[in-house]
């Protein structure tokens, strides 16, 4: 339809300027032989002696030659606009007057129009006029010359059938062209689709083949890239949901079988003791868990909000390095640094700084080798409060660093050393750090040593204790 519709502007606005120019060319050929006729008539004019002037039938013939020359017609009218001369033989114009429009348009000088004359032709007409003068400056009377403008329809006609033939091939062309290039872009369109339904039933192996590099193909690598990416979110949350499974029912089952001994006396009454311990420290597992699973679910709600209290962040690290005491002397591990740790006052929420630390710890005791080395510091750089937790092992591959701040991500290392993680507890960290405004980051060489470093804005000097 856009096609359709410039080419016929194209065409309207053409043919209007071509009409334009036919008329203007036929104005100046019929006025230039209106002034020849007129300088013949005034030239060969015989003058009476009461001083009037008139014109011989001897012309006629000169007459006539002069309005073949355009094909046309010479009318000559005396000054009371009868016509006296007609170029045509038996011409029936002879003696009649001429139309008061025509004779307005005489008046006033040189004279041109596209009409019928008044009703004196029966088909449309080119009319150039002009007055005839004598040789004294007097008004003798008034020529006309006229041609057909049959030949300005059949012009327009041509040009219109011109148009049409061409408009019809320029057509074809361009639906042939726009059909294929349609197609080869709906294509992978349709493909997208097919796609993204598969997606919709939770299938992310489809992939759309690329091509070229248009906008189209950018769109077809967005979503393969959105494929890999909710694919491996998928293996993710599966691993995360079959943790979870088993970070519950091993300590429930544990508890439970425990109780269960103590109540029916199964459990030796001096055992009980020991037992009711194990019984609390799966306790405190579940209730971590619980923690974990209810900040995730404020994250992804938008409703973790922090309550920002003063207190001291290395007395936090102590308190949450004590409740790995037990893991650290059956690994045989070292601390280094603390003895070097002055007080540092924080302005943060005490609870998720907390966790921070214990998800930091949790992974230095876990992935240190044994009798290896964690080293601790807790600083005050400028108006920053830096904490780093360094361990010794095996490191993070520089290919997953990039990726160990994302949700339900576990590196292969720590699938094989940690088989009931749930991959949030970094992801927990980097969050709780960025609502207060803080920046963490990790730096790890393969085979010698991983390092956490956190920072937190200090606290104001007003809250800082003394």
């Amino acid at each position: 339809m856009l096609i359709s519709l410039a080419f016929i502007l194209t065409a309207a606005v053409q043919l209007v300027f071509a009409r334009r120019y036919w008329i203007e060319e036929k104005r100046i050929v019929l006025q230039e032989q209106a002034q020849n006729v007129s300088a013949f008539i005034t030239e060969n004019a015989v003058e009476m002696p009461s001083g009037d002037y008139y014109i011989p039938e001897t012309l006629s013939p000169a007459l006539m030659h002069l309005a073949g020359a355009v094909d046309g017609n010479v009318l000559v009218t005396d000054n009371d606009f009868r016509i006296v001369f007609c170029s045509h033989d038996a011409c029936p114009h002879r003696g009649k007057l001429l139309a008061d429009a025509v004779k307005s348009g005489l008046k006033q000088g040189d004279f041109f129009e596209v009409s019928r004359l008044g009703g004196l032709y029966e088909d449309g007409q080119y009319t150039a006029g002009m007055v005839l003068k004598t040789g004294r400056g007097d008004t003798l009377g008034y020529v006309l010359v006229s041609s057909s403008a049959e030949a300005l329809g059949d012009f327009v006609l041509d040009n219109l059938r011109t148009y049409a033939l061409s408009g019809v091939a320029v057509l074809i062309v361009a639906f042939v062209v726009l059909y294929i290039i349609t197609y080869r872009l709906v294509r992978p369109l349709r493909q997208m689709a097919a796609i993204t339904r598969r997606f919709s039933q939770g299938d992310f192996s489809g992939r759309v083949k690329v091509r070229g590099g248009d906008e189209v193909a950018e769109l077809a690598n967005a979503l393969n890239g959105m494929a890999v990416s909710l694919s491996s979110l998928e293996d993710m949350r599966r691993s995360f949901v079959a943790n979870v499974s088993h970070e519950l029912k091993t300590p429930m089952t544990t508890i439970s079988g425990f109780v269960d001994g103590i109540l029916d006396g199964t459990v030796p009454r001096e055992k009980r003791a020991e037992y009711l311990h194990i019984v609390s420290e799966e306790t405190k597992r579940l209730s971590r868990l619980v923690g974990v699973m209810l900040n995730l679910s404020r994250i992804d709600s938008g409703q973790l909000r922090i309550n920002p209290v003063s207190f001291d962040l290395t007395a936090t690290v102590c308190e949450v390095l004590l409740s790995f005491e037990q893991r650290i002397d059956n690994k045989h591990l070292s601390i280094e640094g603390l003895d070097r740790c002055e007080p540092q006052t924080v302005y943060a929420d005490y609870d998720l700084l907390q966790q921070v630390v214990y998800n930091l710890l949790d992974n230095a005791v876990k992935f240190t080798e044994e009798g290896g080395t964690i080293a601790l510091s807790v600083s005050r750089v400028a108006d920053k409060t830096v904490c780093t937790i360094r361990n010794t092992g095996a490191g993070i591959p520089a290919a997953e660093m990039p990726h160990i701040f994302e949700r339900f991500y576990k590196s292969d290392r720590s699938r094989g050393l940690d088989k009931s993680g749930t991959g949030l507890g970094l992801y927990i960290v980097k969050t709780v750090i960025d609502l207060h405004g803080g920046e963490i980051t990790v730096r790890s060489v393969e085979g010698d040593y991983c390092e956490f470093a956190f920072q937190l804005p200090a606290a104001p000097v007003h809250l800082q204790k003394k």
